[in-house]
């Protein structure tokens, strides 16, 4: 089967980050990127879930402590900023 070239500009970051996987994984790069292209046509679409950026470390435990009921919560916003300035909450 004649093959064609495909091309994509990454940041170099990434690219050695990707490498670096795929070598864990005994790839190459362009095997893997062959082995996406047909899981998409196989899936039909991206063969994974799509998602927004998740949040960091401090952002996830803030969440988990507010849902845990433990966290700091305010009625509004200038209640917040009044408990900020009185230095009530914790952490602030």
């Amino acid at each position: 089967m004649k093959t064609e070239m495909l091309s994509t500009r990454i940041d170099l970051d990434t690219k050695l980050a990707f490498t670096s996987v795929c070598e864990d994984l005994g790839l190459s790069p362009s095997q893997a990127i062959k082995l996406f292209a047909k899981a998409v046509i196989n899936y039909g679409g991206i063969p994974f879930e799509l998602k927004t950026q998740q949040p960091n470390s401090s952002t996830a435990a803030a969440i988990a402590e507010l849902e845990s009921d433990q966290g700091n919560t305010a009625a509004n916003v200038d209640e917040l900023f009044n408990d900020l300035s009185m230095g009530k909450l914790n952490d602030a």
